[in-house]
């Protein structure tokens, strides 16, 4: 009997913290809007029991365009209220400056008067829709018409949200396979460089200055393919089919010279001593 009284208070006082958990929640709402005053005003209230980051959340009017991202506002804790003006007289940077430190937050700002920038106006259409778009699809959270504003039309969600393509680096135009700032002649297309990357080379080849021993070295690519390297005079020498110049190969080839040196000897020496013989 007394296990089942002690399970029994354990699980209602489970449930009563459930209970507090849910209720403990944020409730972030529009309360107020003002569509004739320069500027337009609204006033937003997370009115729950906890904070509430507002990253990704957006302000939404009645055109496509008129969007206002919440991010700048960061965490709204429970019970703060904060005010987004729009249009002429809106502040150009987040202000502060009443004694209850409502910040307050420019969506279109200007210091001279535009009416194209106001997203509100009394006119029968306008609202302010506050959205939750930290993720997809997006939900709406809450909704307020200006006055004479009788209808508010569904939430229209966006696209499906794709992958971003990755970012060429600045200046590189088509030149996105280099490596130590050569590339391949098949790989280069003087048209698809931009004008600050666009160099100066041969079809066939890459010009590209380097240094070796303090002395400036000039890599051309001629008809063929093959490297010419030389000094910047132009004067260059010969490379082989791998690339390297020739000058690189000279003690292979002077082993290679005595060796066949040597067996011409013997051959030599053989063709005597039979002719000697037959004498």
């Amino acid at each position: 009997m007394f296990k089942f009284i002690a399970f029994a208070g354990l699980a209602a006082a489970s449930a009563v913290a459930l209970v507090n958990s849910a209720a403990a929640a944020a409730n972030v709402q529009v309360t107020n809007l003002d569509c004739e005053g320069h500027p337009r005003k609204i006033a937003i209230q997370n009115k729950g029991d906890t904070a509430q980051d507002l990253a990704s959340w957006k302000l939404l009017s009645d055109k496509p365009n008129e969007v206002f991202d919440l991010s700048v506002v960061g965490q709204v804790a429970a019970g703060e209220t904060f005010y987004v003006y729009n249009g002429h007289l809106a502040p150009l940077t987040p202000l502060s400056p009443d004694i209850a430190g409502a910040w307050i937050y420019g969506w279109n700002p200007s210091e001279v008067y535009d009416p194209s920038l106001f997203v509100l106006d009394k006119n029968g259409t306008d609202f302010i829709r506050l959205v939750d778009a930290s993720q997809f699809p997006w939900q709406e959270v809450s909704a307020m018409p200006c006055p004479g504003t009788l209808e508010i039309p569904p939430l229209q969600q966006p696209a499906t949200p794709s992958p971003s393509p990755s970012n060429a680096e600045p200046g590189a135009g088509g030149n996105t396979a280099q490596t130590d700032g050569n590339q391949a002649a098949s790989a280069q297309t003087d048209g698809a460089q931009s004008t600050g990357a666009r160099q100066n080379v041969a079809a066939s080849g890459n010009t590209t200055p380097s240094s070796a021993a303090g002395t400036t070295i000039a890599q051309t690519g001629n008809a063929s393919g093959q490297v010419v390297a030389g000094p910047a005079s132009g004067i260059g020498v010969l490379a082989g089919s791998g690339g390297q110049p020739l000058a690189g190969h000279l003690l292979p080839l002077g082993l290679l010279g005595i060796v066949a040196s040597a067996v011409l000897a013997l051959v030599g020496v053989r063709v005597l001593h039979r002719a000697l013989r037959r004498q």
